[in-house]
């Protein structure tokens, strides 16, 4: 992997900085897209020192912007000429309806509309690697399970930006489940490309995701982590690395850590629905304001 360029979303904290941490310590060349603040230029500098490295790059991106994500796919373009990976990790949970500077959910913009933007974006550095990957973060908590409600993730077109009513635990669903839609119509529409999408969830991990949420939520969910031995983000990040370089064909695949280790799995019915993928696909494109055809 030394060598290799690669992508971080949401680089900061959690899941994406144990990821970019990982690469760094295996000398790849790494860009680290997180929003310019404190936090963001803190994991900079320390993913940078792990190995005094100045292959370690940050361009400062809010992917809850459609035009910062970009100016970042800009920006990228003209240092590097190509992408071998890109991990899509960025997350946020909100509890309340909060808008972005486009006017679009919070929820939904930053969890699954700014990865598909930049992930389409990206299409063409992909193409120029050998053999390009996209892995993008998504979770079990879109299929209907008690701990996270016991009703499964829908996409609710009528309603998708919850203007009519909004439901905390719908709308985190429904973002987990269009990334997962979102994979399985970016594998049917680049399956000529020689590029490989998937998705996984990485399993119960102890991250500051849950900041957020109200104390009583936050209090419960440090106790499940206890009780269930949630692992570190380090620990994570050394298996969803493992995926940017396996030598299994993983394009359209779902995976969920079980059993102390990756492996394939099912995801909810609802997502392998095709007219809800290429519904959403092409609602998501009126959102950000482009096309983006399939490849022939």
């Amino acid at each position: 992997m030394k060598d290799a360029v690669y992508i971080v979303s949401g680089s900061s904290s959690g899941l994406g900085k144990g990821i970019a941490m990982k690469l760094a310590s295996m000398r790849a060349r790494l860009v680290l897209l997180s929003r310019d603040k404190e936090r963001g230029s803190s994991a900079f500098h320390k993913i940078k020192g792990i190995e005094n490295d100045s292959r370690v790059d940050w361009i400062p991106t809010d992917l809850s912007s459609l035009e910062s994500i970009r100016y970042f796919v800009q920006t990228f373009r003209k240092r590097y000429d190509r992408l071998d990976a890109l991990f899509n990790c960025a997350g946020s949970l909100l509890p309340k309806r909060l808008t972005t500077v486009d006017g679009l959910e919070g929820n939904f913009a930053t969890n699954y509309l700014g990865h598909f933007l930049l992930t389409n974006l990206l299409l063409e550095p992909l193409r120029k690697a050998q053999k390009a990957r996209v892995i993008t973060i998504s979770g079990r908590a879109h299929k209907r399970r008690w701990l996270e409600g016991y009703h499964p993730g829908t996409i609710n077109f009528e309603n998708l930006q919850g203007i009519a009513g909004y439901r905390f635990s719908q709308a985190a669903k429904q973002a987990v489940l269009a990334k997962i839609l979102m994979t399985y119509e970016m594998a049917r529409r680049w399956q000529n490309t020689g590029i490989e999408v998937c998705t996984l969830c990485p399993g119960l991990t102890r991250t500051d995701l849950i900041s957020t949420l109200p104390r009583i939520v936050r209090t419960l969910m440090e106790a499940r982590f206890a009780v269930q031995r949630a692992q570190k983000p380090e620990q994570a990040a050394e298996r969803i690395v493992q995926l940017a370089s396996c030598k299994n064909n993983v394009n359209g695949r779902y995976y969920e850590f079980t059993r102390a280790r990756l492996r394939e799995a099912r995801s909810s019915p609802e997502s392998y629905d095709p007219n809800t993928a290429s519904r959403l696909w092409t609602v998501s494109e009126e959102m950000v304001g482009q096309k983006f055809s399939a490849v022939i």
